[in-house]
Formats: structure tokens, sequence, C-alpha cells
């Protein structure tokens, strides 16, 4: 069978599908994927991209039906979609805050954290306006300053020295939860089947968040081309069995903004950080343990595959 040609190339800038609108964005990977070695199902022409102005965290894997040519008509497509989303959102009578946009500036509000002010991060939930995106009260996990250290090293051994975490790890996720899930049962037996009920809810929650999240927002530039082995070799395990207390503590950090886009209430937000706090807690005891003590050096050859 014949692979599809690429229209788009590696370091090629484009605009790129994101909710309802267009964004500039930059090609990092450029791949074609197959029935095999698809990472989302989908398969033909598939890219690695950053947008522009976002924080690397929001860096994502795209077909190439979500990106279009950063040229006029690509400009123009994006004009028309600022139009109709101004038209939805704005109330009756009232000037269009997305006005200036609209008459063909093309440059994105971004907010002082790095992410564009009113966007989007998932599309499977409607259509979040900028009044509704300011409205969402700031979730904040804060890291112990223990587990700080360890992710300064660790980002440091990743994009500074050109190591890696050996995978699989042991404990993976899975298994550090499910340890984490019987330190609370032991440690407070006087607890009642709706607590006991709740931390199952809260581990199984953390696991399907991390095994979304990881490919698209906790991995460095540097690990992907892991990523991608990983997910070739173990078709069948979720990467919450592959991955350790490494990633996710990178979770943790993260958190925040991913909470933010759920219609999570008020009550229930503060018992999952809670539980997130008293998480990390524990993982400062049991820190030597959870955390590989040295990264693993990488090849020359993954070097140049990493930067490619």
């Amino acid at each position: 069978m014949t692979q599809p040609m690429n229209q788009f190339m590696t370091d090629e800038y484009v605009l790129a599908y994101h909710g309802p609108l267009l964004y500039e964005a930059r090609i990092l990977l450029a791949e074609n994927w197959t029935e095999s070695t698809t990472l989302l199902g989908s398969t033909g022409p598939h890219y690695f991209i950053h947008y522009k102005g976002w924080k690397q965290t929001w860096d994502e894997w795209v077909p190439e039906q979500r990106l279009l040519k950063l040229n006029e008509q690509g400009f123009a497509k994006r004009r028309q979609l600022i139009e109709q989303q101004t038209k939805k959102t704005r109330p009756p009578g009232a000037d269009s805050p997305s006005t200036s946009a609209s008459k063909g500036k093309e440059k994105s509000s971004v907010g002082k954290k790095g992410e564009p002010v009113g966007k989007k991060r998932t599309r499977d939930s409607g259509v979040d306006t900028e009044a509704d995106y300011l409205k969402r009260p700031e979730v904040k996990i804060v890291i112990p300053d223990a587990l700080k250290l360890q992710l300064v090293d660790d980002w440091e051994n990743v994009t500074k020295n050109n190591q890696l975490v050996t995978l699989p790890r042991r404990p993976n996720v899975r298994d550090l939860l499910e340890e984490y899930r019987n330190y609370v049962n032991d440690t407070k037996k006087d607890r009642t089947a709706r607590a006991t009920a709740l931390l199952s809810e809260i581990i199984s929650g953390i696991t399907l968040y991390f095994d979304k999240a990881l490919g698209n927002n906790l991995l460095y530039r540097f690990e992907r081309a892991q990523y991608v082995e990983q997910k070739r070799a173990n078709s069948d395990k979720a990467m919450s069995e592959i991955y350790g207390a490494e990633h996710l503590l990178r979770l943790f950090v993260n958190f925040g903004p991913f909470i933010a886009y759920t219609n999570i209430d008020t009550e229930s937000l503060n018992i999952l950080r809670e539980y997130i706090n008293d998480i990390m807690k524990w993982m400062i005891k049991e820190q030597k343990r959870l955390f590989v003590k040295e990264y693993e050096t990488t090849t020359t050859q993954y070097q140049n595959l990493s930067r490619t």
C-alpha cells in the first residue's frame, strides 16, 4: 500500500484548528501512521505541532485535516471563523470583542501564563467563549519544595543532559497509586465505605488523566521518540503501566489547567486537590524508592533522531 504524501514539512509554520478557530503553529515532527503505528487511532499523515505563543505543554499530534497553509487563503479562513464565532457569542446589540481580529489583525491574545486567553483545550464539550474562560476559577496545585527539586533535576537530565527515564518503570503509575490507596486504608482504618469508594474514584480519575495527558502534554520533545517506541512495543498496555513517578509528578504540575477545563463543582474540586496534596506528601516519604536514581544515557543515534 502506497504511503500518502505529506502536504506539510518539519519546521513549517501553519494554521492549525483547535476547537472552532485556527491558530498559528510550527510543525516539530511529521510521520505517516499506519494501523500498526498509530498513536491516536487514525492513520495517514500526522504532525506534532507547537502553537505559537502557547506553553510547550500544549504541543500535540494532529492529523493533516487539522492544518492549513500559512498563506492568504488560510488567513481568510481564520478571519471567517473568528467572525462566525463572534456572532455566536456576542450578546444582542453588543460590539464584538474580536472586531480588530475580524478586520484582519492576526495576533492571538495571550494571557500572562503563556496560553491564549479564551482558548479551549479540548473539542469534546462544546465551545468556550472568552468570557466563559475568564470566569473559571484558577486552580492551584502547590508543589512541595522537595518535589520541586525533583522536577528541576528531571528537567535538567532530559533537556540538558540528553538522558531518559528508563522504561518500563517499577513501580509504574498504576502500582504507585495502588500503593497509596493501601497506605491510606491501612493508616485510616476508621474510614467510611463512602470515603473508601471516593478514594477509588479519585485514583481512577488520576490514572485516566495521566493516560490521556501523557502523549500530548507531559513529555519533553527529547522524549517523543521513546514514547513512540513504547506505544509500538506495548500496544496492549496503558502508559500508566509503563511510566512512573517522574511523569506522574509532571501531571500534578499541570493538573490546575486541566481541571479548569472541566465542569467539576467546587466541593469535588477541593476534595480532589486535597487528595493530590496528600499523594505528594506520601511521595516525599517514599521519594528515594519511587524516583529513579540515575537516568539512562542515550545513544548518538537516538539524539539525532530526536532532533529531526
